[in-house]
């Protein structure tokens, strides 16, 4: 099954203007952050909104962060 993605660049981009954000059905290699919906499932935006918050509340904990193998400096 395909997916859509939204994503960011790095490089001071906090998503406060459109333009920021990448969106189509493949990932690009050259943005830094991604998130993507199975397409067919069609989630709600409630949904949508607790899995954000969700990766919100790991990335936000170091000691997960860093037994997860992600190299996230800070």
């Amino acid at each position: 099954m395909a997916r859509h993605y939204v994503s960011l660049k790095r490089g001071g981009n906090d998503g406060s203007q459109y333009v920021e954000f990448t969106v189509g059905t493949t990932e690009s290699a050259t943005d830094l952050y991604s998130f993507s919906i199975l397409d067919g499932v069609t989630p709600t935006k409630r949904e949508v909104d607790l899995a954000l918050e969700a990766f919100e509340r790991f990335f936000e904990n170091a000691q997960q962060v860093g037994s997860s193998g992600f190299d996230v400096a800070g």
